[in-house]
């Protein structure tokens, strides 16, 4: 998600300063262009200063959480979100601070794996920032990315029915809704392609184009034992969005158009 917003800014002839944690992520960032800085948001004493001459701060690094996530985790997730919005919030000091939240609900509101983020969002609350809540987000990273990749190696299988609605968004229009939010008013948005797959759906797309052998279906209780009851609750619940775009915002891709090139596959 960073790296698309990176070079979407780049190619509009934007200056970009970068706050990188790995140094894999860090040399292609460069070699795309931009001022990359090697540290982590709770270092701010080491690169703050780098930040004085940004006209709008943008805030993508919560918190990497890898299966299996179990509720357990979510504890130090909230702590280091929290503690990475203040340093976000002290560091734009009145500019225009856009945060990538997650918009990722159920009918009964905010899944598991959304806590983070929404603890994020408290510390930004009363502020002049800009959520947006996106929900997961397909490129050549990320966890569709990791499902596609399961599928041809014969690793991943459908979790319960699988006919749940989920909510899924482009990496480069998720980019352009963050982008879009920089001009907008402060306050919270949220964005998603407007036609959602289903579990299945998804399932069924990636594997007709990398020529995966279809999987069966995992009972959720077993998916926990890999994936972590927070994986499983959010990859089986019927997603919704609550919140309106950006203004003038609207998605460019589509799921059964764009997503395998957008994985790296077709």
């Amino acid at each position: 998600m960073g790296g698309a917003l990176v070079r979407a800014l780049l190619e509009d002839g934007v200056e970009v300063t970068v706050l990188a944690r790995g140094s894999a992520g860090a040399g292609r960032l460069a070699d795309d262009g931009a001022r990359v800085v090697r540290g982590d948001i709770g270092e701010s004493g080491r690169w703050a200063a780098r930040a004085a001459d940004a006209e709008v701060v943008f805030h993508v690094g919560l918190p990497r959480m890898v299966p299996p996530i179990r509720r357990r985790h979510l504890g130090r997730a909230e702590r280091e979100a929290r503690a990475g919005a203040e340093v976000m919030l002290d560091v734009a000091a009145g500019r225009p601070l856009v945060m990538a939240s997650c918009a990722l609900e159920g009918t009964a509101g905010p899944l598991d794996i959304a806590r983070p983020a929404r603890a994020a969002e408290q510390v930004l609350a009363g502020s002049d920032a800009r959520i947006v809540r996106l929900p997961w987000a397909y490129g050549p990273s990320g966890f569709l990315c990791d499902i596609s990749r399961g599928l041809q190696m014969r690793r991943f299988r459908m979790v319960g029915p699988a006919d749940n609605r989920i909510a899924v968004v482009s990496a480069r229009d998720a980019a352009a809704a963050l982008r879009a939010a920089a001009g907008a008013p402060a306050g919270t948005y949220a964005v998603e392609e407007p036609t959602a797959p289903t579990q299945e759906d998804l399932v069924a797309l990636m594997c007709r184009h990398r020529g995966a052998t279809r999987p069966d279906h995992l009972p959720p209780l077993m998916a926990r034992m890999s994936m972590g009851s927070v994986v499983v609750q959010a990859i089986t619940a019927h997603q919704q969005v609550d919140a309106a775009p950006p203004p003038g915002f609207t998605c460019a891709d589509r799921w059964d158009r764009d997503m395998m090139n957008a994985l790296g596959g077709r």
